[in-house]
Order: C-alpha cells, then structure tokens, then sequence
C-alpha cells in the first residue's frame, strides 16, 4: 500500500503490483478525504467534497468507506505510518550508534519538512484534543505498528551496543528530545526555521547514547 502523506500525491518506497479499478478508487477516496481534512478540519470537512475530489460519487465514497469518522481514521494511520517508516532502519554493527541515529533523524525531518505533513498533523493533534477517545485508539494503533525506533533499539542491544531495559521508554525519551526540536515547534507555528541545526540533534543523540551505552 502506498504512503499517503498530501492529497495530491503519494511516496512510493517499494514497486506495488497494480491496483483494481476498485482499489485504485479507494486510494483516490483516502487522498481526496487527506486533502479535505487539511482544509477544512475534521468537522468541517465534507463528504460531498471528497466525493468531488475523488471524482467519484458519493455512493461510490460509502461503498467503502462507512463515515467520514473511518476516513479521519485511516488518514491518521497514514500520518503515523509514514512517520514510522522514515524511522524504520536495521542497526548496522559497521556504523557508530551515533551516525546511525542521526541518519534516523534526517530522514524524518525529511517527512516533518513536508508542509503537507505538518498541515494534517494539526488537523489531527487539535482533533484528538477534542475527542480523547480518538486519541487513546491511535496510540493503540500506533504502539501496533511494526518497525520504528523499536526494531533498532532491540537490535543495537542484541549486537551489545546498547543495554535499553525498557526499550518503550527509550523510545518514548528519544522522540521527546527529537520532537521538541524537529516537530513541535512547527506544528504550532513556533519558528520559521525550515532546518533544524544538527549540532542541537547530534547533542540529544550523544546525550541518550551516553545513557545506554553498554558499560
């Protein structure tokens, strides 16, 4: 499946077979609902106008998708997905920790760096501020979700690299030291920045590294 991250395009990391008239349909439905919640917010967003931007009619859109809740939902997965996947790398025993970390980081400031991203993001982070209960079943999804930091932490510790007793909360102390630099500040209009200063990364990196660093 392709990682949905704009309305108006898709970021292919691998060849995918070629989609039925009816799966290609879907796809265009996801898009065109991405594009609607980025405009127009969750509640403001319309059914009708997906269906106009899909060019697709509206019993075609609940055909197969049941609300505009479910298409709120799968385009956060995709949010969250895509974020993931760009965090998404094996641990190398040839390379520092350090160097490989900071290539986690650059590729998903690359993701954070596409205004698209950061526009649905808003959109989602003031939805779940609305709904907690929203927010509690994409975290759930989320904490699902293969791959990530996660998969290199288990594997650095499994070379002896690293000694991480509770790898969820490394995770959780790295991409708050990340985020607070890369993420936030442009999601609430903080800063006008377009590029984060790797010395600020590199010493996070070196700071979290120092801490589980096999003795």
């Amino acid at each position: 499946m392709c990682k949905i991250i704009s309305g108006s395009s898709s970021v292919k990391t691998e060849a995918e077979p070629k989609l039925t008239r009816s799966e290609q349909k879907k796809q265009d439905v996801l898009r065109a609902a991405i594009q609607e919640f980025r405009m127009f917010g969750f509640a403001g967003a319309s059914m009708d106008r997906i269906a106009e931007l899909a060019g697709a009619s509206k019993r075609t859109v609940y055909n197969h998708f049941v609300s505009k809740e479910q298409l709120f939902e799968l385009a956060t997965t995709e949010l969250w997905r895509s974020s993931k996947s760009a965090a998404s790398v094996a641990f190398d025993p040839s390379k520092s920790a350090e160097q490989q970390l900071l290539t986690i980081c650059r590729q998903c400031l690359a993701v954070y760096e596409q205004e698209d991203f950061i526009e649905l993001a808003r959109v989602v982070m003031a939805e779940y501020i609305r709904s907690s209960e929203k927010a509690q079943a994409a975290m759930q999804r989320m904490a699902s979700q293969e791959g990530g930091l996660e998969l290199w932490l288990a594997q650095a510790q499994q070379h002896g690299v690293l000694l991480v007793p509770d790898i969820q909360l490394a995770v959780t102390q790295f991409w708050g030291m990340f985020k607070a630099f890369a993420f936030w500040p442009r999601v609430f209009n903080m800063t006008t920045e377009t590029k984060v200063d790797e010395t600020v990364l590199l010493s996070s990196i070196r700071m979290f590294i120092s801490f589980y660093r096999t003795k």
